[in-house]
């Protein structure tokens, strides 16, 4: 994801998601916070699975409603691992516990605060991890004897998982990867992309999948930071009336760094523009042990609200 490109999302006139969208406000003592109508996020690595106290209150209590957890990377066997550090499945089976053993109660920890939905995103620029889906898909299929089955229902069963996110930069095979995303929702999963250009490609996956299963793909996150630098989920992009949730950065190496109040009048410009309910941030990493994830949250909630501007 970090890499030089980035992803992207929506289109202009005619989408449905924002102008359907109804706010559902609740006003937090002391501050003008409103709750909003789509997800607010925030995407780390290490951090968010390298057991740590302060990091998990931050994150349970930041005001974010999405954790995006980076990178999940798909071996050729089909084990997962996240950021080549931290071995999740072996030949079907979970093996997490092995190296981080509080990791799924965690995660709940996070989960039972401000955080409802959790998202593991796969891929990012590595080179290997779509490809060796399509091969594994090819080769075994998805059903249920597949090695993708397998390790995706040991991951749904020991972890409090809602999401996956599909963040590929450079295979682009929409038959394997819409047979993917259709057995991901088999197993409860929702799915979420993560393109940076390509707009033809994701588009018409998107289509493909929603079309076999409507709502399966119910999000996009899109990059407006380093290589998607000048993405704007008000232009050009139509997912058919998935939301797009672009992401910004808090990161000088991933231009263009915003401050929370820069955060705050990205969003609420795009807000205006075409009614975008939700955002997500790169990179917790970042800010881990700051005062900086609940400022950051705090804007772009009152970025994307109705109620919140001028406040």
């Amino acid at each position: 994801m970090l890499h030089g490109h980035a992803a992207a999302p929506i289109g202009a006139p005619g989408r449905t998601f924002a102008a359907a969208a109804t706010l559902a406000i609740a006003l937090f003592a002391g501050n003008a916070t409103a709750a909003p109508a789509g997800y607010i996020g925030i995407l780390g690595g290490g951090p968010t699975y390298k057991h740590n106290d302060t990091n998990i209150a931050e994150l349970k209590s930041a005001g974010f409603n999405e954790l995006i957890v980076w990178s999940v990377e798909v071996g050729s066997t089909g084990d997962l691992n996240l950021n080549a550090e931290f071995p999740l499945t072996s030949n079907g089976a979970y093996i997490g516990d092995q190296t981080w053993p509080s990791f799924a109660s965690d995660l709940a920890a996070i989960k039972s605060g401000k955080v409802k939905r959790i998202t593991f995103s796969i891929g990012s620029s590595n080179v290997g991890d779509f490809q060796h889906i399509k091969a594994l898909v090819e080769q075994q299929g998805t059903g249920k004897n597949s090695i993708l089955y397998k390790d995706f229902a040991a991951l749904a069963a020991a972890l409090p998982i809602d999401a996956i996110d599909l963040d590929d930069e450079n295979s682009y095979d929409s038959a394997s990867t819409t047979k993917f995303a259709l057995m991901l929702g088999k197993l409860g999963y929702h799915v979420t992309i993560n393109p940076y250009t390509n707009r033809t490609y994701w588009t018409s996956l998107v289509s493909a999948i929603n079309t076999q299963k409507p709502g399966l793909v119910d999000a996009v996150h899109l990059e407006t930071y380093a290589g998607g630098a000048g993405n704007n989920p008000c232009v050009s992009w139509d997912f058919g009336g998935v939301p797009v949730y672009p992401g910004l950065s808090d990161q000088h190496a991933a231009p263009p760094f915003l401050t929370p109040k820069q955060a705050k009048a990205k969003l609420a410009g795009w807000h205006a523009q075409c009614g975008i309910t939700g955002a997500w941030l790169w990179i917790f990493d970042e800010i881990q042990g700051t005062k900086k994830p609940a400022q950051y949250a705090h804007a772009m909630i009152n970025g994307v609200s109705d109620t919140a501007k001028g406040k």
